[in-house]
């Protein structure tokens, strides 16, 4: 499995690559318009990310307009899309709703994260063997 982690935060982005460990090769990203940049890339290269952890409160362009940005272009390019799990410090139900129906997510998830929540969701969704 391919997994992109976006977060501002280093500290957050090294737990979920920790997370991820053994069961994903992953990349960072610090802001949104470099996690659009990097999708954009992989489709294009077709080494396509199965997973993107995505933080909503980003510098530039926030999460939920990254995502937006990752569904057309994986709607242009065709491909199977990424699973998408937000991951924020927002407990926000407009933020909720933002991310599950207009941006597309696949599942939402507020911080502080634990591993056993984290890894039953990447099971949940088919994503670890």
């Amino acid at each position: 499995m391919r997994a992109l982690i976006v977060d501002d935060v280093e500290m957050n982005r090294d737990l979920l690559a920790f997370f991820l460990e053994g069961c994903a090769d992953t990349v960072s990203a610090e802001s949104g318009e470099e996690a659009v940049s990097l999708v954009e890339d992989a489709l294009r290269t077709e080494s396509r990310f199965d997973l993107i952890c995505m933080d909503i409160g980003l510098p530039g362009i926030s999460g939920h307009e990254a995502l937006k940005s990752i569904r057309e272009l994986e709607a242009e390019h065709g491909d199977k899309r990424a699973t998408v799990f937000v991951v924020t410090g927002s407990s926000d139900p407009d933020d909720m709703i933002d991310a599950l129906v207009v941006g597309g997510c696949d599942d939402y998830l507020t911080k502080p994260l634990m591993r056993q929540s984290f890894m039953a969701l990447l099971d949940k969704h088919g994503l670890v063997i």
